[in-house]
């Protein structure tokens, strides 16, 4: 089951540009994943772009009940282990905190992350699904 990117969560609001991409996505594929890893970025870029904490909390709770309505499961990824291993891939592909995170879940699930981001076609045992059609 790949794991989802964060731009694929903030695709969900029907105002992003990408948003008729995730919901053909959604549609069509019974087999996705978010993993805690996106959740967390979701989060602290809703505090960084002002949100509230009342805020934060509706969009998280509208986000739950969307993947939830979609049969999108979320998966626990996260460990001392994966920590590490987020820290390796960083230095090792230089790739931001939250990619690497992101990219270690998806590592220790099955390899597969639905994102545009080509940043994570640097790591070579992680097979990027672009959200958007080329």
């Amino acid at each position: 089951m790949p794991v989802v990117d964060t731009e694929f969560l903030f695709a969900l609001n029907p105002k992003d540009h990408k948003h008729q991409q995730a919901m053909k996505m959604l549609d069509s594929a019974s087999d996705l994943m978010m993993p805690d890893s996106a959740a967390i970025e979701y989060q602290a870029v809703l505090k960084s772009r002002g949100r509230s904490p009342a805020q934060t909390k509706l969009a998280l709770l509208a986000l739950h009940e969307a993947l939830t309505r979609k049969k999108v499961k979320e998966a626990k990824t996260i460990s001392t282990s994966l920590l590490a291993y987020q820290a390796e891939l960083e230095e090792k592909y230089g790739l931001s905190f939250f990619d690497s995170l992101i990219a270690a879940s998806a590592l220790a699930l099955d390899r597969k992350v639905v994102s545009d981001d080509q940043a994570f076609d640097r790591v070579p045992d992680l097979k990027r699904k672009p959200l958007s059609p080329r």
